[in-house]
């Protein structure tokens, strides 16, 4: 998915109309004279960006430069240009005459064989990879010890093959780092080029920032791969930059188009994502990129994704079906381009039902004799084949499929690290689900009578979906615990080595039964049967050699993935939080009751393209399910309008603060009407949902239809309302026993002083404090400085406030203003404090640049290689004892993408020992904070209610005007308060 580009050599000094002029003139026939021409055709296509001309010219370069000094050289530039722009399957052809060419510097042949297993790589065939990997870096470290001159790429180029290998492997981390290993040498290079050019634009300059690009295009998709696409969207954005002030050329333009593309398409952006693939598609057929080039299939696959994403399908068919149809012969970019589950998906979604069930039927036939029927990938194309029954009617065959996917998606957590990024975490997951949900609210809408047992499933769809937002980042942010914890990283080494042996041997029977089908083609064929005896016994016996093979490879692989399954059943057992982080379960709606107490009820909402299902568990042992007739669509606008009325801070100057209490009953009404016998009991209620409703705070929800000069009917004066990242939290959070209530109250931590210049540190020895790493050097291209984020002076009233409410002493137990920096949590004794108090602003991913996990911003220092942010990774490292984790300030759990960013730090905080989290919705008013904070605190700390209960109390309170005498009514004071986690213990 990403490449080790050609070098853009466009710089020179000629102009559009003599590199014109100059790609006329024929070519002379003296070989030193043709030799300098054709170097100078080769600048002017480049230019020119004819490349058709430059692959042409690039071929005839690698003739007439045999046994000239340098001549080899061309080779590289050949194959490079064949593969982005032209034919992928020609240059993996041509290079093996190269590598084994020994006429060749030892150094080119390197970066041949490097090339040859970066091309290799885009197919499926893993053992052949494997193989030349190891010729190629064999290459490279002998061309490096000799010394001498090498080619100028081959470091990046050892590097970019190696992440491909790591790709291949799953690691996603091992990628991303060797990737900013090689962008690190890239750019000393580009830095070296500049100290010996001539000017901006020489080739050797370009040439280098050629090979830099291609690892920051690779990157890319790595960072997407590994859960960060907003990083990657920052990575595109700024290198289309350059392109628009004409730094760079059109060819990359036309690549950081669709790179781009791909990091949109990953955070479901489908409108922009389809405008900008479309432009890089348009761009690359404009100059004459072929269908079987590298690039090619990258702009039109994510032309085609998009599509998806916006269920456009005949469209999305359509081009699809013309790209493939446009392809020249190439094996390797057909094999690459035709994914089976894009032509299952798209026949199925355009009526082409026969079509669709056949490439299913064939790939689930194929899975099982590579892995067996247990594997997780067979399940996934059991799964796809399901979709393609669903669609066509067979309900009955269609669920026993759906129950193979369910096992490896919802019953095996494990094995949810074995699965294709493309299939079951992409298209499987994305679209068979969907269309499984669809199927059940259709159902329901209908008045039918839904299979428990298939609502069931469809609770813990709606739990695995709601995971999936944030599982990578929580993976990704594991590296402080997994330091602090040795037994814990060997056991997960162990894992890792595991599973890469087991690919291995997949990779090698994968290689066995293709050799065995090929065999038996041939026994079946005309001309097999017209050889003569002897050759016929010597391909009977090679294919029953060969079957023997098979056999002994299943059965090493299957014992293999045993040893595999015991390793993660060790893991599970011995670290279960860290199971409960990395790779959570997907309880069932038993599991999930069992789990809750006396007057607790499990209420799970999650909205679809067609309608919004609801489930409501009991402690009491009752389950209800209903479907209410509001799309994802229908509950994000209902929601945005009400939060806009409700929140009084961002309301326009001037309009009256009415409460659209009819507008809250409507919602009430839609949403749970169904239930309402069923809540009747509920004097607690626990809400998992993500999307749309998680930034609407529930408990300002009217039960009754509205009577005027009466008070509002709010859920909150029937049911204390908590709120869960997903349904699964709940389960880790009450697996463990609960611990001894910690010593002292309060440690706080607020009004953090952003702007380090104007602390008393930074008047002794003055400099400029940024972000660090990749923030800096956003800052630095977008103007943005963390010095200019608005202080917080409130926040210090309401944690003093707080101290006094708890008793604590806010000398010793408050960090305020330049003291309230990351430094300070990390170093602070935590586990001795019932509550942890952060009043500060919350950063989602991708608010600030450079920033793709959720962050608290605190004090900045005048240390500049010290960051400001206590992030996701540092949060997981903390070790509490917290009852509470206050998030005041932060406005974090507003917006849905706030909601769905944001609960990966609540998770974070439950790691780490809290038993919940009370944020916001909205920016609230600081004197009706404090009053309600302290309120809150101080009814809980009495012993006298629960964590859910002292927050109701104290919003009715609020509400009703004994606390703050009737100023403080308005929901948007006491609403936005959100509890999560464990409402009791």
């Amino acid at each position: 998915m990403s490449t080790l580009e050609d070098a853009d050599t466009s710089g020179s000094n000629l102009t559009p109309d003599e590199a014109t002029r100059l790609l006329a003139q024929p070519l002379p026939d003296v070989p030193d004279a043709r030799y300098a021409a054709l170097q100078r055709q080769l600048r002017a296509a480049q230019l020119l960006e004819d490349r058709v001309r430059y692959i042409a010219t690039a071929r005839q370069l690698v003739d007439t430069g045999q046994g000239r000094p340098g001549g080899d050289v061309w080779i590289i530039t050949y194959l490079n240009g064949e593969f982005t722009w032209g034919s992928s399957g020609k240059a993996l052809e041509a290079s093996d005459a190269f590598v084994t060419d020994t006429r060749l510097s030892l150094g080119v042949r390197a970066v041949v064989a490097l090339r040859q297993t970066y091309f290799a790589a885009q197919g499926n065939d893993r053992a052949i990879v494997a193989r030349m990997w190891s010729r190629a870096d064999d290459l490279a470290a002998q061309a490096l010890r000799q010394g001498g001159t090498v080619p100028a790429s081959l470091p990046m180029d050892r590097l970019q093959v190696r992440a491909e290998i790591e790709r291949m492997q799953g690691n996603t981390k091992a990628t991303v780092a060797t990737l900013r290993e090689s962008i690190g040498v890239g750019r000393n290079a580009v830095q070296s080029a500049k100290t010996r050019s001539s000017g901006p634009r020489d080739p050797a300059v370009l040439e280098a920032y050629g090979r830099l690009d291609g690892s920051m295009g690779m990157l890319t998709y790595a960072l997407v791969r590994d859960g960060r696409p907003q990083e990657a969207i920052n990575v595109a954005q700024s290198n289309l930059a350059l392109w628009h002030a004409g730094l760079i050329s059109d060819g990359l333009g036309a690549r950081w188009n669709y790179r781009l593309a791909a990091s949109l398409n990953a955070t479901q952006q489908y409108q922009p994502a389809l405008a900008a693939a479309q432009l890089s598609d348009q761009m690359l057929q404009s100059a004459g990129v072929s269908a079987a080039s590298h690039t090619g299939w990258l702009a039109r696959q994510e032309v085609v994704r998009a599509l998806i994403g916006l269920k456009r399908w005949q469209e999305a068919d359509a081009s699809y079906r013309s790209f493939l149809g446009s392809m020249p012969p190439d094996v390797l970019a057909r094999t690459r381009a035709s994914d089976w589950r894009l032509l299952a998906l798209l026949a199925a979604k355009n009526g082409r039902m026969e079509e669709a069930l056949e490439q299913a039927e064939r790939i689930v036939r194929y899975r099982n004799r590579l892995y067996g029927s247990s594997h997780p990938l067979t399940q996934e194309a059991a799964g796809m084949r399901g979709l393609v029954r669903l669609l066509r009617g067979d309900v009955r065959l269609a669920m026993v499929d759906y129950e193979a996917l369910f096992a490896a998606t919802l019953d095996n957590p494990g094995g949810w690290l074995d699965l294709e990024l493309r299939g079951v975490r992409g298209y499987v997951l994305g679209i068979a689900f969907d269309e499984f949900m669809r199927f059940v609210a259709d159902k329901a809408l209908k008045g039918e009578a839904v299979d428990p047992a298939m609502s069931d499933r469809a609770l813990q769809i709606a739990d695995r979906s709601s995971l999936g937002v944030t599982q990578r980042a929580i993976t990704d942010s594991t590296a402080r615990v997994l330091a602090s914890t040795p037994a814990l990283r060997a056991l997960l080494d162990q894992e890792q080595t595991q599973r890469q042996a087991v690919a291995a041997l997949v990779a090698t029977l994968n290689t066995s039964l293709m050799e065995e089908d090929s065999l038996r083609r041939k026994a079946q064929s005309p001309e097999f049967k017209a050889l003569p005896e002897a050759e016929r016994k010597t391909v009977t016996e090679r294919q029953q050699g060969v079957r023997d093979s098979i056999k002994t490879r299943q059965a090493d692989a299957a014992a293999a993935r045993a040893v595999l399954t015991t390793q993660r059943e060790a893991i599970a057992k011995q670290f279960p939080a860290y199971a409960d982080l990395v790779t959570p379960s997907t309880p069932k709606p038993d599991q999930l009751r069992q789990l809750l107490g006396t007057g607790e009820s499990l209420l799970v909402v999650y909205p679809t393209d067609t309608a919004t299902l609801v489930w409501l568990l009991g402690a009491d042992g009752s389950k209800a399910f209903s479907a209410a007739k509001l799309t994802r669509a229908d509950l994000g606008r209902r929601v945005t309008d009400l939060r806009a009325l409700l929140d009084l801070g961002a309301a326009p100057a001037g309009r009256e603060p009415t409460i659209p209490t009819a507008a809250l009953y409507a919602l009430y009404k839609d949403l749970l009407g169904q239930l309402e016998p069923a809540l009747r009991n509920v004097h607690s209620l626990l809400v998992a949902t993500d999307g749309p409703l998680a930034s609407l705070p529930l408990a300002a929800l009217v039960t009754q239809p509205p009577v005027p000069s009466t008070p509002p009917a709010w859920l909150v004066r029937q049911m204390a309302v908590t709120q869960l990242p997903s349904s699964s939290a709940l389960q880790a959070l009450r697996r463990v026993a609960q611990p001894a209530v910690a010593a002292k109250a309060l440690m706080g931590f607020g009004d953090p002083l952003f702007n380090s210049a104007t602390s008393p540190a930074a008047k002794a020895q003055p400099q400029a404090t940024s972000l660090p790493s990749e923030a800096t050097r956003y800052d630095a291209e977008w103007g943005f400085r963390y010095a200019d984020m608005p202080p917080l002076p409130d926040t210090r009233t309401e944690l003093l406030a707080l101290a006094s409410t708890l008793g604590a002493n806010a000398q010793t137990d408050l960090f305020l203003g330049a003291q309230a920096t990351r430094r300070a949590v990390l170093d602070a004794n935590l586990l001795d404090r019932r509550v942890v108090a952060f009043a500060t602003h919350g950063l989602l991913p991708g608010e600030l640049p450079g920033i793709s996990k959720p962050s608290l911003a605190m004090a900045a220092t005048a240390d500049a290689r010290e960051s400001p942010l206590l992030e996701l990774d540092d949060v997981l490292g903390l070790r509490l004892n917290a009852q509470w984790v206050l998030l005041s300030a932060c406005n974090t759990a507003a917006g849905e993408q706030g909601g769905a960013a944001m609960s990966g730090l609540v998770r974070g905080f439950f790691f780490a020992g809290a038993r919940s989290v009370l944020a916001t919705h909205w920016a609230v008013e600081s004197s009706s904070a404090a009053a309600l904070t302290s309120a809150t605190f101080g009814r809980q700390a009495k012993g006298t209610a629960t964590r859910a209960e002292s927050l109701r109390q104290a919003q009715l309170a609020m509400a009703d005007g004994g606390l703050g005498g009737g100023r403080w009514s308005h929901p948007f004071y006491w609403a936005p308060y959100a509890l999560f986690g464990d409402p009791v213990r």
